[in-house]
């Protein structure tokens, strides 16, 4: 037996050099196979690599990944390769993209401290065998790719995935067979690469097209506006390719119907000469000049009189004139006859600028752009309608522009914006894999996502990093609680103990961080007296420029802080409960009952919470979050609660919520009952209708920095349409029972649909909500629970409605309610 791993194979020629010029290259992998017969059955390999990788057989695309990992779980993808292979010679070429280990750059992908790849024959027992191998061995050739670089950009500073690409270079790649690693793993020594298996289903790509372009110029007139139009405009193999004349240069913005993660490629006929540049602008819309990268200005994104900003990449082109040695990597068909470029890793954007500078000695003909959409293959099978626009609220347009945001943020993990950063962060996913529980009711995103947060746990500080994976740590105290909050919310719609008991540990660690934290005396949450933590609250203008409120510095303390602690530990408890760890149950509600009297006592001057402790609180140190959060907490409650709410919403000179954090407000709303939550609600949808004024197509991150166009914190439409509007929520773990609260008197008419998980099983049953207010005396309400066979699917409901007893149904009812009832409702 030996005693190294050697399945892992890497270029010897390679440098892992960091430096403020590139935060990477690529690295090309070739083998050939010559079969005498091809084969019928499934040829399934498990593929993984260092940083990331594409495989192609016989020039046609297969697979893209790994998933992001770290150094606790790195994932392995299983292809079945048998649909590419054909009798005869056999081409398998990989191409990695390998970022350096231990620089600033690529912070949104985490490496190894050295390259490689890994291919492994996957087969059972009871499989037939095959007589070729394409196992990761000396028998692969390899060679560094001489014409790209990942440059350093000024309008990037977290992905550092954009590509300088110089085709002139190509030349001098110098192929020589793969060398193994050798890792050493006997006697309890692990490889850096701790191979899990995928825990997702492969991205979804779908064809997309481009819909319109914009400010056209060219410094030769030949080349006009419907020129571009027939070659960049419509779906892909129906472009009419467009003449640049030699010596001519050009500009023209293309834009989409709305915002995209894709993959793209663009296809010239190789000119005759070397030269020819190309530069790709990506962004999300049109812009002011920058004042600050940190703080944008915008307005209507499809104002084409301002500016397009962002990332880019560059190609030039090789031409016939230069000499190769026919050694390329094939990675498409008729490479010989043509340029294409394909950007390793997908791109984000609405709008693209292109810029090309032809070569003086001949023309360059662009054939097309191709573009291919990529994200997680969400399955919707939710549905709102509430026939048309009701009350002056675009409720489906609310909601489409939710479920995109939702998808453009959904890849191998959640990312809170995908033209930024494509980072996982904690308090971001929460709301993400609530929106998607009740979207789609697929929870494997957010299972993934809780381990991953759960694997970058801190022992020496009990507290998760603010998002993961990641190549910098970085922490954000508060997030760890958000962590806890998903791990509770996952149990709450799935009731799977099996899954939830593994993070107890971890949870009870990072609330034991927050319990050495309190003030033996004041009994409140102490601030960090180190900067080395982000104590980060909410992006706001009055706490710019680091989303802090003042008051912590001031008091040392910061009342959400203490708020949010309480709140999870509530949240919690029952968890623990239903895992038999009573005891542990009670002291965390004891915990929680006494951060709470605390909260009332040091933190609240009589009539609204303050930022920080009350004492001389100046007016700037009060805030809409701390009355919200003092409800959630249950450090007020009844009554007082919505007196304290309503009165919270209505000082303007409270700080007010970002997008973010607006959707905890609807939580207290909703939870301190009355007629409040029905009362703000159409109103509460101004600042996302205000963004539909403004053409966008995905919800905003916030109004202060107005940084990124698609975050999807601002999708909590679909949580509000679906839980609260249709009144659809677990009463107990994995929706063993359903608590229905329709909310009759916002809309005249409703039709929902909502999917409910089944224990047991991957379906889900779809529970219809549907009613009608026939007249000011009537109003039609009906309820059908159904599994996918269309069977009743038998679950207790229990009916609730204002002022009306609770009331057990059952999951397929009817009924009309009458006068005296609507009376309470509306």
């Amino acid at each position: 037996m030996s005693l190294h791993d050697r399945s892992w194979i890497w270029n010897s020629q390679w440098k892992e050099s960091p430096s403020e010029t590139s935060a990477g290259g690529f690295v090309h992998f070739r083998r050939q196979v010559d079969l005498a017969e091809c084969p019928s059955q499934p040829i399934f390999i498990s593929i993984t690599a260092d940083t990331r990788y594409k495989i192609y057989i016989n020039s046609t695309f297969v697979n893209y990944g790994p998933v992001k990992g770290d150094s606790q779980a790195w994932y392995f993808d299983d292809l079945d390769i048998q649909p590419y292979l054909k009798t005869g010679r056999n081409i398998f070429t990989v191409r990695v993209l390998r970022l350096y280990y231990g620089t600033r750059f690529g912070t949104s992908f985490p490496r190894m401290p050295q390259g490689g790849l890994r291919i492994q024959h996957s087969r059972d027992l009871n499989d037939p065998p095959i007589d070729f191998s394409i196992e990761t061995s000396e028998s692969w050739e390899t060679a560094v790719d001489t014409s790209s670089i990942l440059p350093i950009l000024e309008d990037d500073m977290f992905l550092h995935i954009f590509e300088a690409v110089d085709m002139r270079n190509s030349g001098a790649m110098q192929w020589i067979p793969a060398t193994p690693h050798k890792v050493f793993t006997a006697f309890g020594y692990l490889s850096p690469w701790h191979l899990v298996p995928r825990q997702i289903p492969f991205q979804k790509l779908r064809p997309a097209a481009f819909s319109a372009i914009h400010n056209v110029r060219s410094s030769q007139s030949a080349v006009g506006e419907s020129e571009w139009r027939n070659c960049l405009l419509g779906t892909a193999g129906q472009a009419h390719p467009i003449k640049l004349p030699a010596g001519t240069r050009h500009h023209v913005e293309i834009e989409a119907s709305h915002h995209l993660t894709a993959f793209l490629s663009l296809t010239f006929t190789r000119p005759h000469t070397a030269g020819s540049v190309i530069k790709i602008t990506y962004s999300e819309c049109y812009e002011d000049t920058l004042d600050s990268p940190h703080f944008l200005r915008k307005g209507d994104r499809r104002d084409t009189s301002k500016k397009l900003f962002g990332p880019y990449d560059t190609f030039q082109f090789r031409g016939v004139d230069v000499e190769q040695d026919g050694s390329t990597a094939a990675y498409r068909r008729a490479e010989d006859n043509l340029e294409v470029f394909t950007p390793f890793h997908f791109r984000t954007f609405r709008f693209v600028a292109l810029d090309i500078e032809v070569a003086e000695e001949s023309d360059l003909i662009l054939h097309g752009v191709d573009v291919t959409r990529t994200n997680y293959p969400l399955d919707v099978k939710a549905h709102i309608s509430t026939d048309g626009v009701d009350q002056g609220l675009p409720v489906q347009r609310l909601w489409d522009t939710s479920v995109l945001t939702l998808e453009n943020c959904m890849h191998d993990c959640y990312e809170d914006c995908p033209f930024y950063e494509q980072l996982q962060y904690a308090m971001d996913t929460r709301s993400s894999a609530l929106f998607t529980y009740y979207l789609s009711g697929d929870d494997r995103l957010a299972r993934q996502a809780i381990v991953q947060i759960r694997n970058s746990f801190q022992p020496a500080l009990g507290l998760t990093a603010s998002r993961a994976p990641c190549e910098h740590l970085q922490i954000i105290p508060n997030f760890s609680l958000f962590w806890i909050c998903m791990v509770v919310d996952h149990f709450q719609r799935y009731g799977d103990m099996a899954f939830t008991s593994e993070f107890l540990p971890i949870c009870d660690a990072v609330l034991d961080s927050f319990k050495r934290r309190v003030h033996p005396e004041l009994g409140l949450v102490r601030c960090y007296e180190t900067d080395d933590f982000w104590d980060f609250v909410d992006w706001t203008e009055a706490w710019k420029p680091r989303g802090i409120p003042p008051a912590g510095k001031r008091t040392g303390f910061q009342t959400f802080s203490s708020s949010l602690y309480a709140y999870t530990l509530q949240q919690i408890a029952p968890v623990l409960q239903s895992a038999g760890r009573e005891g542990l149950s009670n002291e965390y509600t004891e915990r929680s009952a006494s951060l709470i009297s605390s909260l009332r006592q040091r933190c609240f001057d009589g009539e609204f919470f303050t930022d920080g402790l009350a004492t001389d609180a100046p007016l700037s140190e009060y805030s809409q979050h701390n009355q919200v959060w003092a409800i959630l907490s249950g450090a007020i409650t009844g009554a007082d609660a919505q007196n304290l709410l309503r009165n919270a919403l209505s000082n303007q000179e409270f700080t007010t919520p970002s997008i973010a954090m607006s959707f905890y407000t609807l939580r207290a709303l909703s939870l301190v009952g009355g007629d409040l939550y029905d009362t703000h609600f159409h109103d509460f949808w101004t600042p996302w209708t205000d963004q539909l004024a403004n053409n966008v197509t995905t919800w905003v991150e916030d109004n202060v920095s107005q940084r990124s166009d698609c975050h999807a914190w601002g999708s909590a439409p679909i949580y509000e349409f679906t839980a609260e509007v249709a009144g659809l929520t677990p009463l107990t773990p994995g929706w063993r029972s359903i608590s229905f609260k329709p909310r009759l008197g916002l809309f005249k008419t409703m039709d929902s649909k909502v999917p409910i998980p089944m224990k047991g099983t991957t379906e889900m049953a779809i529970a219809h909500v549907r009613w009608e207010r026939k007249n000011m005396d009537v109003v039609s309400l009906s309820l059908d629970v159904k599994k996918p066979s269309g069977e009743v699917f038998d679950v207790p409901v229990i009916l609730k409605l204002p002022g009306v007893e609770e009331e057990l149904v059952m999951s397929s009812f009817s009924r009309e309610l009458l006068s005296v009832e609507l009376k309470r409702i509306m």
